[in-house]
């Protein structure tokens, strides 16, 4: 499996959104990416940000210089956007 499908809560305008992402795409690409999707899946109601950042279940941040592999996402998995 070469992406993997990641349900992403956006905290700013509180919508959920499934997003596939390859997974050796370094994060802070991958953030970029999201970022990216949500603009247009929301009809720009999000605004893209420079200090953006994944946070898991854990309240930990998901570390941006790692690839989405090791980054400890997983298929299925939940995060939020903040």
């Amino acid at each position: 499996m070469d992406k993997i499908l990641v349900s992403i809560y956006v905290l700013s305008i509180d919508e959920n959104y499934d997003v596939l992402l390859p997974i050796n795409l370094k994060m802070m690409e991958a953030l970029d990416l999201i970022q990216n999707i949500i603009v247009e899946l929301s009809n720009n109601n999000y605004e893209k940000h420079d200090n953006a950042m994944l946070i898991n279940g854990d309240s930990l941040a998901i570390n941006n210089e790692n690839v989405v592999r090791l980054s400890g996402l997983t298929n299925g998995c939940k995060v939020i956007l903040v």
